[in-house]
């Protein structure tokens, strides 16, 4: 019998332990372009970036809407991301601003394995998904892209809403 009971102790404890929530704190990483292209799980981004061809007839709005001096954006992406289609929304956004002639250097990359990663902008940004990119305007974050592209595409997905479609609404904001 205290065999039995000792093997339900054990399986208790086992349960309790699988069960208990991780408190380790991970950190977004950020990161430029070129080093995480090199990291492991982002080692497609540039294949994908070649591949994507921005809408030509909307990249003159975009350089006009962009404002330098108040504009910048933040990417939160996920190496490996497996998420149908989503994964593609961090290249073909880098390959709109380069072919719009933006610098990547308005761009902050970061590198995340979960939404619940410590990152510089918690205080304003909560990651619901990933990759989730977000306009900023005078430091504050005013539009999210990625937010919506997934919300239009899930209401209709033959929408054809595209980066460029989303990141336009942003800068308007």
């Amino acid at each position: 019998m205290s065999k039995i009971y000792i093997f339900a102790i054990a399986i208790f404890a086992l349960a309790f332990v699988a069960c208990t929530e991780n408190n380790t704190n991970v950190n977004a990483e950020k990161m430029a372009l070129e080093k995480m292209a090199k990291t492991p799980g982002f080692t497609w981004i540039y294949l994908e970036m070649d591949k994507y061809e921005p809408k030509a007839e909307i990249l003159p709005e975009i350089q006009r809407k962009f404002n330098s001096a108040e504009h910048t954006f933040i990417v939160f992406a996920k190496p490996s991301c497996s998420c149908p289609g989503k994964h593609l929304q961090t290249p073909a956004f880098l390959k709109t601003l380069e072919t719009a002639g933006i610098p990547l250097d308005k761009c902050e990359l970061y590198s995340l394995s979960s939404i619940n990663n410590n990152h510089p902008y918690e205080s304003t940004i909560k990651l619901k998904d990933l990759p989730t990119i977000i306009v900023m305007k005078a430091g504050k974050p005013v539009y999210s892209v990625s937010d919506t592209i997934n919300t239009i595409t899930n209401a209709n997905p033959n929408s054809g809403i595209t980066v460029e479609d989303a990141l336009l609404l942003g800068l308007t904001e």
